[in-house]
């Protein structure tokens, strides 16, 4: 559960939002185009992480990437999460390398700040607790958030900070995995719009019955499972970060009515959006 809403931008697209949780409810395997860095502050985060279990401890920070597949176990962790887009990092001469190198670095180094050295892993995570004190209200309040994300980052892609990863081979996806990862890409840009089975499995290359074999197989869930819970997931976000009308979001979410967004929403989260947006936000 989310136990305050700290900062979030754009009433339109979402740049970055900071969220900080006590217990960790299970999430279903899913992706996004965000990264997305969690400092534990206590208990422990447990986490299937592309293929790998992954236990953070408190003290610890977790960096996943964009294009990353998880998902999360339940746990008593409690945790500050930074998500922001890769394009929070644009608007720089060469970002469009920059951001294109940091998501290559951030495949290949580790995922945690475990065998980070001490004076290291400080630093870090005076960032963090930096960010997560800013006042909304100041002038300068966008501005720190872009500087203290961008030292954030440039701290996790750099080898001086962390190393390399122990299993890099799990960044060396198979031809199948290659195409899954296409489809994931294919839904984040058209999860706004009516999707069909065969739609994904164009973009993957395959015909839609061995597309759904495979799909299932690589995510545990049917295409359109995943699809409904990415979309839930967007939703969840919007209601948390933005003002946006419940209509709105909806339609944003690529659901064809609120009626069938509500729906959706209680079957999944338990509660309506409205409650959802009224638990979740900070008053």
């Amino acid at each position: 559960m989310y136990t305050s809403f700290l900062f979030g931008t754009s009433e339109q697209e979402l740049h970055y939002v900071l969220l900080q949780k006590k217990a960790t409810e299970s999430f279903p395997l899913h992706w996004h185009d965000e990264i997305e860095i969690s400092f534990v502050l206590s208990g422990e985060l447990s986490l299937m992480l592309d293929g790998e279990d992954l236990a953070v401890k408190a003290g610890d920070v977790l960096f996943i990437n964009s294009g990353d597949s998880h998902y999360f176990r339940p746990s008593d962790a409690e945790v500050i999460t930074i998500i922001f887009s890769p394009d929070l990092l644009s608007g720089t001469a060469g970002s469009d390398s920059i951001i294109s190198g940091v998501r290559e670095r951030l495949g290949r180094l580790s995922k945690t700040t475990e065998h980070w050295n001490a004076e290291a892993k400080e630093e870090l995570i005076s960032y963090i607790k930096e960010l997560s004190a800013l006042s909304k209200e100041s002038f300068s309040y966008e501005l720190m958030v872009r500087s203290i994300v961008f030292r954030i980052v440039a701290m996790i892609t750099d080898e001086t900070y962390n190393p390399l990863s122990e299993k890099t081979s799990i960044s060396e996806q198979s031809k199948v995995r290659d195409r899954i990862a296409a489809v994931f890409s294919y839904i984040e840009a058209h999860y706004k719009d009516s999707i069909s089975l065969p739609d994904a499995a164009e973009a993957s290359g395959y015909v839609p019955t061995y597309f759904s074999r495979v799909f299932k197989s690589c995510t545990g869930m049917t295409f359109y499972d995943y699809l409904t819970i990415f979309r839930i997931r967007k939703a969840e976000i919007a209601l948390v970060s933005t003002s946006s009308s419940i209509q709105s979001i909806a339609t944003e979410a690529g659901f064809s009515s609120v009626k069938t967004f509500d729906r959706v929403f209680k079957e999944q989260t338990g509660i309506s959006p409205l409650k959802f947006r009224k638990m979740h936000t900070k008053r």
